[in-house]
């Protein structure tokens, strides 16, 4: 039974702030088959040619490798060199898995999606279009040195259970990068204040809402020591600032290209330590959480 203090309202779902789960959610949880069937007509249903990450000379993907080289750096300070193996829940198209696979990781990847697995696939990369629950059944346990939940755990009707599954197959002591929005941020809430509506509630598709303080007490309770944290650059910054990129694609383009901007502008090591210390406030678009594993 779940129960907590009802934070947002849309549609028939209301988010509770949890007292058994310890984090924010949709009540009622939404059932299997919805689930299915908005992720069949939702999701990854784009042409590939229109989503698709240009080549390295591109600005959008030389930002998207700051946040892989930062995942890198931190996964090979803790992982033993030699054979190391990544499993990649949710990989998507793939481009994480390509940039791990080319500094010398081994890369395992699962993706729901048949459009995404299939593209993954062709850049040669191994990709299982299935769930966790499912490779794992197939698999052993203690296989993998390390597991990336980029933008998964806000999706799962169960992240306890999912962490369970994945833990699982990760050796003692291996490393996990967790990574999901972080809403109901005060930065939020201060645009909220000017009675804009919750628009980073999101339904039926988000179905938990963490921040830096409910994911790591949700790790810690499946035996994960947080050895780190980090966030993204506060993109509610803009709409402080009156740049109201909510549901217009032409503002929001323009708050990305800026946004991006800024983070290749700075060196490595000041934005690493300016995105550690706002992740400390509570603030950034993004939880990052990197911790090694001891169940």
């Amino acid at each position: 039974m779940h129960e907590g203090q009802v934070v947002a309202q849309k549609g028939k779902y209301k988010v509770i702030d949890c007292e058994v789960c310890g984090f924010k959610h949709l009540d009622p949880v939404p059932t299997h088959d919805e689930i299915v069937s908005y992720y069949r007509n939702m999701y990854y249903q784009e042409d590939v040619s229109k989503v698709l990450i240009p080549e390295k000379e591109d600005r959008e993907s030389m930002w998207a490798d700051l946040g892989h080289k930062d995942t890198l750096e931190v996964f090979n300070s803790f992982v033993d060199s030699g054979a190391r193996r990544l499993l990649d829940v949710g990989c998507g198209y793939g481009y994480f898995m390509r940039f791990m696979t080319n500094r010398g990781w081994e890369c395992v990847g699962i993706e729901p999606s048949p459009q995404a697995e299939r593209y993954t696939s062709s850049m040669g990369l191994k990709v299982h279009n299935t769930t966790l629950e499912e490779y794992a059944s197939d698999t052993g346990a203690n296989s993998f040195d390390a597991i990336n939940l980029k933008y998964v755990l806000e999706h799962v009707p169960s992240p306890h259970g999912l962490l369970d599954v994945g833990l699982r197959l990760l050796k003692p002591g291996g490393m996990i990068c967790v990574e999901v929005p972080n809403d109901f941020s005060r930065l939020q809430t201060s645009v909220c204040g000017n009675n804009v509506e919750k628009w980073w509630v999101s339904t039926p598709d988000h179905i938990n809402y963490f921040n830096h303080d409910s994911l790591c007490k949700l790790l810690k309770r499946h035996g994960v020591e947080v050895v780190s944290s980090t966030t993204g650059f506060p993109m509610e910054m803009f709409l402080l600032m009156g740049d109201n990129y909510v549901g217009d694609n032409v503002i929001g383009n323009i708050c990305h290209q800026k946004r991006m901007k800024f983070d290749l502008s700075l060196p490595d090591d000041l934005r690493r330590s300016l995105y550690s210390n706002l992740g400390k406030l509570g603030v950034g678009r993004s939880c990052i959480v990197y911790g090694k594993a001891y169940r």
